[in-house]
Parts: structure tokens; C-alpha cells; sequence
């Protein structure tokens, strides 16, 4: 899923606005007021890069009241979103030891980036 940042300056007096305005483009899943040389950092997420391109231009530049922005692409978190089960759970899940797995997976800091270890938590498989 294609992500991109975008770092935003407003005339005077019109963040709000702006920022309110953003939060109803539907590709904008996040939007803050910020301080530092921007007033409004947004978060655009689409199905395509194609789509990524287009929203940008048509959605967020037409909005009245940016006078100037900066878009950063995302590459990756460094953290990907697995569905596999890691090495140690695998060899768990071999042996049977569902109380190790679970325990495993819940203690897991990439939980949050697994679905196998979210499906051992829910529903213990």
C-alpha cells in the first residue's frame, strides 16, 4: 500500500481549516497541526502508486489556503507486515506447545506486525 507524507504551510490564521479540509479527503488516514517550519504534517495511504499521484495533485494541492508543500514517499517501515510464522514459533508449533506459543507470541515486540501471532492470541492456533 503505497504511503506518503506530506509536510504542509498555510497562509496565516488558516490551519484549522486546512487541516480539516485534509481529514476529509478520504486517502488522508492521519492529519496533525505541528509545530517547526510546517503547520500540518498528513498521512495519504491508496491501493496503487498510480492513485498515490493522483490524489496529491487533484485533492490535497486544490485545497484553499496551502500555500506550499513538501511530499515524502514511504519506502517501508523496516517493519513489514508478516503472515508466516517466525522460526521459534514454527519449531513451537511443531512440538505441540501451544502454551509456549502463546506465550511466545504475546510477549513478541513485532506482534503488532504478524498476523500468525495475532491469530495464535485470538483464536489459539
Amino acid at each position: 500500500m503505497p504511503v506518503a507524507f506530506i509536510l504542509v504551510e498555510t497562509k496565516l490564521g488558516r490551519v484549522d481549516e486546512v487541516l480539516n479540509r485534509l481529514l476529509q479527503v478520504e486517502e488522508v488516514t492521519e492529519a496533525y497541526s505541528v509545530a517547526g517550519p510546517y503547520a500540518v504534517v498528513a498521512k495519504v495511504e491508496t491501493d496503487s502508486f498510480e492513485k498515490l499521484v493522483k490524489v496529491i495533485p487533484e485533492k490535497v494541492h486544490t485545497i484553499e489556503g496551502i500555500t506550499k508543500t513538501l511530499t515524502l514517499v514511504a519506502f517501508g517501515t523496516g517493519k513489514e507486515f508478516r503472515t508466516d510464522a517466525c522460526d521459534l514459533a514454527l519449531e513451537l508449533g511443531r512440538r505441540g506447545d501451544m502454551e509456549g506459543l502463546y506465550a511466545l507470541c504475546r510477549s513478541c515486540r513485532q506482534l503488532k506486525y504478524c498476523a500468525h501471532g495475532a491469530r495464535v492470541i485470538t483464536y489459539g492456533i
